[in-house]
This record gives C-alpha cells, structure tokens and sequence, in this order.
C-alpha cells in the first residue's frame, strides 16, 4: 500500500512527447477488456493521437467503435512466432508514427516485442491486470521482457510476484492503481428507492448483494452459505447476486439456483443478470459482499467505496490494498462462510459502523482511486519515457 501512495502527487500534465497506441488481441469481453476501452478512450481526450488495435469482428472492437476511438485491426494467428503479424503491427505503428505501445494482456507480449525487431525506435509498455504466479525466467521470456521499456502493475503484491517471477529489473515496474470515476460513482447523485424499482426490489429490507461473473472462483457457493445464518439473526434481510457465468461455467448459475432450494432459502435471494448500471445497483443496496478466493484486484469494491456502501470481502490477492480492515471495510478468511455471515451481522446490527466504513471508504476512493488521478500517474509515466 505504502508504494501505491508514491503516485499520490499532484495531478500531471501531458506534454504529449508520444503518440500512444493500446493493443489488445483478446476475442473475449469483460473486465481486461473494458478497461482497454475506457483508457484509450481516456487517452484519446487528452491528446490527439491515441490509437487501439484489435482484432477485427470481436466485441472489443464493438466498443471501440461505439466509442467512437480511432482503431486499427490486426489479428494474429499464433500464439508465439507470428513473425507476418509482427511485421503488419511494425507497418500500422510506423505509419502512424506511434512512440509508445501499451500491451494490456500477457499473450500479446510477444507479438509486440518482435515488431520492436523491425521498428526499433518503439518503446512498449506492459500494463498488468492479472497475476500470474508462474516462474517466467526461461529464456524466451526473458528476452521478450529485455524489451519493455516499463512494465505496470496494479497492487504493490502484483509487482512483488513480478520480481520473483521474472527477470524483469524493480526500478521498470511500477505500481499505478486503476480506478473509477468518482463523479459518476457519486451516491448524491442516485436515489435509493428509485434504485430498487428499477431493479423491482423490495422496499423496507436490508440488501446485501454481489455483483460480478458466477464463478466458483468468486465465492457465490458461500455467499449462499451464509444466507441462513444471517438469517437467523435478521430474519428480514435479502440477498442479491447478479452476473452472468463464465465461459467454461455453464450450469453454475443453475447449480447456485438449486443450492438456495436445499437450503430452505430461495425466498430470500434473487439472481440477476450482469448489468452495466453499476452506480444504480449499489445505490439498490445495503451491503456489498465480494468473497472471492482470490481477486486480483477487485475494481468493483473500489466502485462500491465510492458509492458509499459498506464492503465485506476476502483477505486474499490484491483486496487488502483495496480494503483496510475495520476502517474502509470488513474483511474475511476465503471459503469460509461462517466469517462471511459473522460479517454481515455485525454490519446489519451496527448502523454507526455501516456509516463509518462508508464515509471512510468513499474518503479513500476519492485519495487513491479516482480515475483522473490515477490517469495522471499512467500519462506522467508514459511521457517519462
């Protein structure tokens, strides 16, 4: 944590020395992805020349054409050695005299590097949302990582598993959080009651709800597993799960649907699917629960702060730079839904305590993870280069 606040200076000024392309080679959508498109749509409002390259047909480049950002396509057709798709990005990025091209996922590194091969004068930049956990000291990656002229993490914990990890020298990865925008994530600004209508909710009971892929991963099982005896305590409180399975998880949602039925408590829960009105589902909400095994990051608890709600979540992976424990949140063991519903009564039977995480909570978004000042750490450390 203590590294992350580094970056807590004054708001930077972009010089625009550079001209800047992302690149993002995922066929996929979700949270890798979309946070591809809000930064070069970002950076596209700073400076003239900021470019995006994906694959053609895919929903990422839906998005960038929805949002109107300048894109060029390019799909490779191999995991490594993909020298012609190397060769084409080397063209794309001359021709449009890009400097700086930030990778947004791992797989693609390779791609990139190679294209440095016939432009030389690239400077490439890693931005790093998951967390490996793999040794990468071979050779291959070696000489691919030579390449990065900086490499970006998201917590202090991902940077440390970097420098076990790889060869990658400490003073070329730096910790830059990712945030939200605290102006639209303003709870002043949503009407709770209006909120749950929307979402046809129940007036008059506490909510507690998750938000996110249904995953074993995530934690949804357990969360399900504390409902009764939460209940015991607050007979009238409800619980709300919204999401839509992972790919390879088809059958979850129905399995998480039977679980409440052998639990006698399918009265006091509803599902529904994922929805991209975040501010208005947690203005619908009490308390907010994230009891993941173990999340990378866990950008929705930064949502959830900054909308003001109360947040429960696992102390595991990157969420305890997120989360301090009794001042900005609660925070429990992983896979152990007896802690989880300690959690929730105690949040339930403690209304000054709700307030007080909450303020405290929202006060530490607008510090540490507003999107504008976190966009002025990534922009000061890119036009260092």
């Amino acid at each position: 944590m203590e590294e992350a606040k580094e970056f807590m200076h004054d708001r930077a000024t972009f010089s625009r020395n550079h001209d800047i392309a992302f690149i993002c080679f995922s066929s996929s959508f979700g949270g890798l992805e979309l946070t591809t498109v809000r930064l070069a749509r970002d950076f596209g409002q700073r400076m003239a020349n900021c470019t995006l390259v994906v694959p053609a047909g895919t929903p990422l480049a839906a998005q960038a054409a929805a949002h109107a950002l300048h894109v060029e396509y390019l799909e490779p057709g191999l995991k490594y050695g993909d020298i012609l798709a190397s060769r084409r990005l080397a063209r794309i990025l001359k021709s449009l005299r890009v400097d700086v091209a930030v990778v947004m996922q791992s797989k693609d590194i390779n791609v990139v590097t190679a294209a440095k091969l016939a432009y030389p004068a690239l400077k490439i930049v890693f931005y790093q949302q998951m967390q490996s956990g793999v040794s990468k000291r071979d050779f291959l990656h070696t000489w691919m990582f030579k390449k990065l002229s900086l490499w970006i993490s998201l917590t202090a914990r991902m940077k440390q598993d970097v420098i076990e990890h790889t060869r990658m020298p400490e003073e070329l990865v730096r910790v830059i959080p990712l945030g939200r925008d605290t102006d639209l994530f303003d709870p002043q600004m949503y009407d709770s009651s209006n909120a749950r209508g929307g979402f046809d909710l129940p007036s008059g009971r506490p909510i507690i709800g998750m938000l996110g892929r249904l995953d074993p991963q995530k934690g949804q099982e357990e969360f399900l597993r504390s409902v009764p005896l939460v209940l015991k305590q607050r007979s009238d409180a409800y619980f709300l799960i919204a999401g839509e399975e992972t790919d390879g998880e088809e059958g979850f949602r129905r399995h998480l649907v039977d679980l409440t039925h052998h639990l006698g408590v399918s009265d006091h829960i509803r599902f529904l699917p994922f929805t991209n009105d975040v501010p208005q589902f947690m203005s619908a909400i009490d308390i907010f629960v994230l009891p993941s095994y173990a999340e990378t990051y866990g950008l929705v608890l930064i949502e959830a702060m900054a909308m003001e709600k109360p947040v429960i979540a696992t102390s595991a992976g990157g969420v305890p730079e997120i989360v301090e424990h009794g001042r900005t949140g609660l925070l429990v063991p992983p896979r152990d839904h007896e802690a989880l519903a300690d959690a929730m009564v105690t949040l339930l039977r403690n209304p000054e305590l709700r307030a007080s995480l909450s303020k405290q909570a929202r006060a530490q978004v607008l510090e540490r993870f507003d999107s504008s000042r976190c966009l002025d750490h990534l922009v000061a450390s890119l036009d260092a280069l």
